[in-house]
């Protein structure tokens, strides 16, 4: 029975876009920005995904919505053999003959503004599938294979960056990237600009927007830093299971290595003095010593093409040891990334955002604290969604030494206490990265190739977080309370549910494992050495070897620790546990934290 109905919705204008160059349009006709194309998926309700151009002036814009009333599968289906392909093509082809009389079509339309730009927002989607038809009444674009579902940004400097062929088990996992067809990506091509953009280009040279396959991810034997972000990839990769296939999931990558936080953070950000929100006004230390000039420089590494844009070349060199790690990129001056990369995405709808940088920053955690934090909030204000859901990954074991081209400060032990002070916001997850470093990565040590288990616990985060869902642990032992006892030690209880089956594991490449404690101990003197630790059910129990009482307790206060303490089952490597995040706790707290040494 064919189910064509029609309903005609008018929008005013809902959002103001910047001008493309000057405030005067030069557009004669229809015109989409890049990531407003076939494949897409646009974010599902409560939310109202939002469609942006340019056209002439004071032009009407008429967009027919034809919603299709199939549904993503209800689970994540996997062919093993050729009766099972052909079994599931005639289901398909059955599935779309019926689907195409069982259409909803909306009709929604505005006007372009006098520079020629024009925005409107769709009546809110549930999640499904649908074509899209754009016309200025002279030039018609059809987007087809449109997904409504949830969409996520992805961002950071080279941990985000490294694509999926720079993994372990590349080969394996891009030929397995086929079974995840409502899972859309898309990738931002890296480019600074002096002022803020009104839209980006795509970095994979045969798609703005692509389903997961391997035709959507570069081979093997290309570079690993190219498309798409294997952090990315793997969390999405994990959500879209989690929720068995049946909400398509749009990944937006917009990354570029060796890049502090500063040149992402927009001037409100970086003006900000309460650390967005999370300090009173004038208590912030958020001044950065990270070296980002003023403005660009004319260098090899990113070449000044015209006075607003500047992009990076496949030729781009970075400063690199012999190892081949990356160093800070020369030339990228603050906030020169927010305008090129993340400005031009403001009105796109998301329902999150997947963070993974901070290792440029490392000398600099006392700002990384506040400027973190400002960033989010005022991402949050910018995109005009309060409620945006952010989530970060803590940087993952490194140790640095005079050879690398990224010193670490203090094994990045301060920095990560640093990024943790976002966790003051609400709707801020984390995932933690202690245990699966990667000293012999052939893409530097600073740059693990375990990016399934960067995802997957990035996945377990959002669920719980984003979605309620809680079957599993969403975070490793997470300390509640310390008392301190009689006989110079100190019993640690954890959050209940988060220390359920604890114990000791090695973590990922150790060596000595855990031939002794992860713990450190503070005594009256301040010096720090290592203590033994028992476990007792859900709690931990040291003991200071020496006289007077523990001052002060660590946790994997380490570049590269050997032992991690886990929830769950197994180790670094295997689905069923987390560890703990490392932690600096004292008994006289000055108030301050961890970051500021104090």
């Amino acid at each position: 029975m064919s189910m064509s109905l029609t309903f005609s919705l008018v929008y005013a204008l809902l959002f103001v876009l910047p001008c493309p160059c000057e405030c005067e349009s030069s557009y004669a006709s229809l015109v989409l920005p890049t990531f407003l194309d076939s494949h897409m998926v646009l974010q599902r309700e409560p939310l109202q995904a939002r469609l942006w151009g340019w056209a002439s002036p004071m032009t009407n814009i008429s967009v027919t919505l034809i919603t299709l009333m199939d549904r993503p599968s209800n689970k994540v289906q996997i062919v093993h053999n050729k009766v099972q392909q052909q079994q599931q093509q005639q289901q398909q082809q059955q599935q779309q003959h019926t689907h195409d009389h069982d259409a909803v079509n909306i009709f929604v339309s505005t006007s372009t503004n006098q520079d020629g730009s024009w925005s409107l927002e769709l009546p809110p989607q549930a999640a499904g599938h649908a074509e899209i038809i754009i016309t200025d009444g002279s030039t018609t674009t059809t987007l087809t294979d449109i997904a409504f579902g949830d969409v996520y940004l992805c961002s950071g400097q080279s941990n985000m960056e490294m694509s999926v062929n720079g993994a372990l088990n590349a080969t394996a996992e891009i030929a397995d990237s086929m079974h995840y067809p409502h899972l859309r990506l898309a990738s931002v091509q890296k480019m600074a600009a002096f002022t803020p953009q009104s839209n980006a280009e795509s970095k994979a040279n045969n798609y703005s927007w692509a389903r997961s396959g391997p035709e959507a991810l570069q081979s093997i034997d290309e570079d690993h830093f190219s498309w798409f972000s294997a952090t990315c990839y793997f969390f999405g990769r994990d959500l879209y299971k989690t929720l068995g296939g049946q909400v398509p999931i749009g990944l937006v990558a917009s990354s570029w290595g060796g890049q502090p936080i500063e040149v992402f953070s927009s001037p409100d950000a970086l003006a900000d003095e309460t650390c967005g929100g999370t300090r009173p006004a004038g208590t912030g230390t958020g001044t950065s010593t990270t070296t980002t000039p003023t403005t660009p420089t004319t260098t090899t590494t990113v070449p000044q093409d015209d006075d607003e844009i500047i992009t990076a070349t496949a030729s781009e060199e970075y400063m690199r040891t012999n190892n081949g790690d990356h160093g800070l990129i020369v030339g990228v001056a603050s906030s020169q990334l927010w305008n090129a990369m993340i400005y031009p995405l403001l009105p796109m709808r998301f329902v999150g955002v997947v963070w993974y940088q901070g290792e440029a920053n490392a000398g600099d955690a006392v700002s990384y604290a506040c400027r973190f934090p400002a960033m989010i909030s005022d991402w949050r204000l910018q995109f005009g969604l309060p409620g945006l859901s952010f989530f970060y990954v803590q940087l993952a074991a490194f140790k640095g030494d005079n050879s690398e081209a990224i010193r670490a400060v203090d094994d990045f032990a301060y920095i990560r206490a640093a990024q943790d002070a976002a966790l003051g916001l609400p709707k801020v997850g984390v995932a933690i990265a202690i245990d699966i470093g990667d000293p012999t990565s052939p893409n530097g040590a600073i740059h693990s190739r375990r990016k399934q288990q960067v995802g997957r616990r990035l996945a377990l985060n959002v669920a719980a977080i984003q979605y309620g869902i809680r079957d599993n642990h969403n975070k490793g032992p997470t300390l509640d309370a310390v008392q301190l006892t009689s006989n110079n030690g100190a019993i640690l209880s954890f959050e209940p549910g988060t220390a359920d089956a604890l114990h000791f594991g090695g973590t990922a490449a150790c060596t000595e494992c855990c031939d002794e404690s992860p713990f450190e101990v503070m005594d009256a003197s301040g010096n720090w050495t290592r203590t033994t630790a028992m476990l007792y059910s859900n709690t931990v129990i040291i003991t200071l070897k020496s006289k007077g009482s523990i001052l002060g307790i660590r946790l994997e206060w380490e570049g590269y620790p050997q032992c991690a303490l886990y929830n769950g089952k197994g180790g670094p490597d295997d689905h069923a546990g987390l560890p703990a995040s490392p932690f600096e706790w004292c008994a006289y707290p000055t108030g301050q934290g961890a970051w500021t040494r104090k």
